[in-house]
């Protein structure tokens, strides 16, 4: 217990993602899914993790772990948990970032609603995208995490063959493709299992109504990722890594880092911007028997109201 609480206190990047996680999907799916997302997230990270460390680097490649790095955090099996823990809110943002895409919305008063419909949440483009979205967010995340040594997060781990990515090799977003599609495809059968139960019984998801909800997927994603570009500039032009790269004979490091850094940037601000004009898009507007259709899907008596 000690160390479980030394990894949520002394890791509140985690922390804070992990809760606005449990915020978002709370009010987009509801309590039981949610807690099914995060939990089969987490065993299907740990599985394909542990696998990687100990059974021949699948699916992500092989690397090692730095245990004395680790001492303090919460290790299962040799993978630590915040680790594994990470892919329940990445791939649950990613896949509703997808949905986002793909759905009009409703706009009120002060007020924009994503129109999804269940057979869209459930599609298999929505999941190919979802994936998509959550590797784009790897491209960011893992050669960062490679330079941990350099800032907060620690040197907790390495690959004994360094890839062709920054460091990282490809077998590594092979491996998060493979895991994010598993996840997302696990529960969009989950869902609509508990969909078919729920109708059965004469029962519906009722989901709370919060203004702007419609934005919070694209706003959470982007706050990741910009989270992550925010430390790799910080790394590439703050002088924090510069006297020891020197020392250690890795001069040419500071500039690899500010390429990753606009790398990452010309990557991430295309996706941002076509976000931003997809809910400008007049087109985006859903019709009336749209939203009617997905208020009879997922009730709200202030939406009907």
């Amino acid at each position: 217990m000690a160390e479980l609480i030394w990894s949520f206190t002394h890791r509140p990047y985690v922390t804070l993602f992990l809760l606005a996680f449990l915020a978002l999907s709370y009010f987009e799916q509801g309590k039981l899914r949610t807690l099914i997302w995060m939990v089969t997230g987490y065993l299907v990270a740990f599985i394909a993790e542990w696998m990687s460390t100990q059974y021949n680097g699948i699916p992500f490649g092989w690397y090692a772990y730095h245990y004395d790095e680790l001492e303090n955090d919460l290790v299962i099996a040799g993978v630590p948990f915040f680790d594994s823990l990470s892919f329940s809110f990445l791939s649950y943002v990613s896949f509703s970032f997808a949905q986002f895409f793909m759905s009009s919305f409703w706009f009120g008063p002060r007020d924009i609603q994503r129109v999804t419909p269940r057979r869209m949440r459930n599609s298999a483009f929505v999941l190919l995208l979802g994936t998509t979205l959550m590797v784009v967010i790897d491209l960011i995340v893992d050669p960062l995490a490679h330079l941990g040594r350099y800032w907060f997060l620690g040197d907790i781990y390495h690959y004994p063959s360094p890839g062709t990515h920054f460091s990282v090799p490809l077998a590594n977003y092979a491996g998060w493709f493979a895991v994010g599609w598993f996840v997302i495809f696990l529960n969009q059968r989950i869902d609509g299992w508990l969909a078919a139960w729920e109708e059965g019984r004469g029962q519906k998801v009722v989901l709370r109504h919060l203004p702007l909800k419609g934005l919070f997927a694209p706003c959470f994603w982007a706050g990741f990722v910009i989270f992550q570009l925010g430390v790799t500039y910080w790394l590439g032009w703050g002088g924090v890594i510069e006297p020891e790269a020197r020392t250690m004979g890795e001069a040419n490091l500071i500039h690899t880092v500010q390429l990753q850094a606009l790398t990452g940037t010309f990557i991430v601000v295309p996706i941002l911007l076509l976000a931003i004009g997809h809910v400008l898009r007049p087109t985006s507007r859903a019709l009336p028997e749209d939203v009617e259709a997905w208020l009879e899907e997922y009730p709200s008596e202030k939406l009907k109201a």
